[in-house]
């Protein structure tokens, strides 16, 4: 068996293949043949067990739709087809889901024989009770979760033989990462989980280039004040998980209204000019932290915060005419409306912004943004996959 490395590819697959979410098949996929993969299981019985089978082509598009049999007397068949190159295979058991990727030569098999066990501590070696253990395929989606015993003990399995899982591990509000291999039959660890810290000190802006610090702004829902969202690419450069508040200075004026990380929505609160939003980050790992808050005018004024080489403020439903800037900001030649710094900013510098004229070039006035505390806040989405809209402009701007 050929095995192939994690890949984003192989996540979304499985996201968009076995999650039912609906994908176009290639028009015109004619049956070749048949394909027979096995399972075995120790000490038992693979029968009735699911299989979804998912034909690709090069490009790593499906080439008809995901089709599902059953395991039989340890046996499933699915057709191939002319066009696929590929076959993405999901095997679903009582316990958990089992991957293979192999090509249109290949014969799956799936042998469910391997176990891993031990226990989780702490630093003091005292074991950790509340802790979930979330256990990675090599092809990159869950296989199982188990959840840790009193005495920190665990047990997964059946795994396959001869892979390398990847473990996220959470407990008391904090993540971890271990991997385990199965060359053996039965392995056992010990995984020591070190302490998390909450001291600000070990975060700084890190990823996201060119864009590690990114202020949205727009209208209010009645037009008389501005709606920020405020992102940083935060590094946690500790050797243990940070949990705690990443803070963020925001005007005097500003009534915070949520906090996110990588999308999902947590707990903000502020004081005194500074908005603290609760966050759980991995060592080493680089997130997107997002402040929302609004002004009741349409101006507002700022300490940076951080230290910071690439730093935008983009509008949304305003354009750079109806708006003044600080002058360590200037525009951007890009198509939306964006500013960016001149220098490097240090985390005390004042950068300000105000509307001076609601009505843009084309006569229309600012549709204001629902700016209600609910679940639906504006001005998303966050992170990545924005600011990798505007590195090419960026690049452009800095280069020439």
């Amino acid at each position: 068996m050929t095995h192939r490395p994690t890949s984003a590819l192989l996540v979304s697959l499985t996201l968009a293949l076995f999650v039912s979410l609906a994908l176009a098949a290639g028009a015109g996929a004619a049956a070749a043949d048949t394909n027979t993969g096995t399972v075995t299981v120790e000490n038992g019985s693979a029968d009735g067990y699911t299989v979804t089978v998912a034909a690709l082509n090069t490009s790593n598009q499906p080439v008809v739709d995901p089709t599902e049999t059953t395991v039989e007397n340890g046996t499933f068949s699915y057709e191939t087809f002319d066009n696929a190159t590929t076959y993405f295979i999901r095997l679903e058991t009582e316990n958990g889901a089992y991957y293979e990727l192999v090509d249109a030569t290949e014969t799956p098999a799936f042998a469910l024989n391997r176990s891993v066990s031990g226990t989780v501590v702490d630093e003091d070696g005292n074991p950790v009770s509340n802790a979930t253990i979330n256990v990675m395929s090599e092809h990159g989606p869950q296989v199982n979760q188990v959840t840790v015993a009193d005495d920190g003990s665990f047990s997964i399995d059946p795994l396959q033989p001869n892979r390398t899982y990847s473990l996220r591990i959470e407990a008391d509000g904090a993540v971890y990462r271990d991997v385990v291999s199965t060359d053996t039959t039965n392995t056992s660890r010990e995984i020591e989980l070190a302490s998390p810290t909450d001291d600000r000190d070990v975060l700084e802006l890190g990823g996201g280039q060119p864009v590690n610090h990114l202020m949205r702004v727009g209208p209010t829902d009645d037009g008389s004040g501005l709606f920020v969202v405020e992102i940083l690419s935060i590094r946690n450069t500790a050797d243990r998980p940070f949990v705690g508040s990443v803070a963020y200075e925001i005007p005097s004026n500003a009534e915070t209204v949520a906090g996110a990380v990588q999308n999902e929505r947590v707990n903000i609160s502020s004081e005194n000019g500074t908005a603290a939003v609760e966050a759980s980050i991995e060592a080493g790992e680089t997130v997107e932290v997002a402040a929302f808050y609004r002004t009741d005018s349409r101006s507002l004024e700022k300490p940076v915060g951080y230290d910071v080489e690439s730093f935008a403020l983009l509008l949304e439903q305003y354009n750079l005419s109806q708006a003044e800037f600080s002058s360590n900001l200037v525009e951007a030649d890009m198509e939306m409306p964006m500013v960016t710094n001149t220098e490097p900013l240090a985390a005390d510098d004042r950068i300000s912004m105000r509307i001076t004229n609601t009505t843009a070039d084309n006569g229309t006035e600012a549709t204001p943004t629902n700016s209600d505390d609910g679940d639906e806040l504006p001005l998303v989405p966050l992170g990545l996959a924005f600011v990798g809209t505007i590195v090419g402009g960026l690049f452009v701007y800095r280069r020439f």
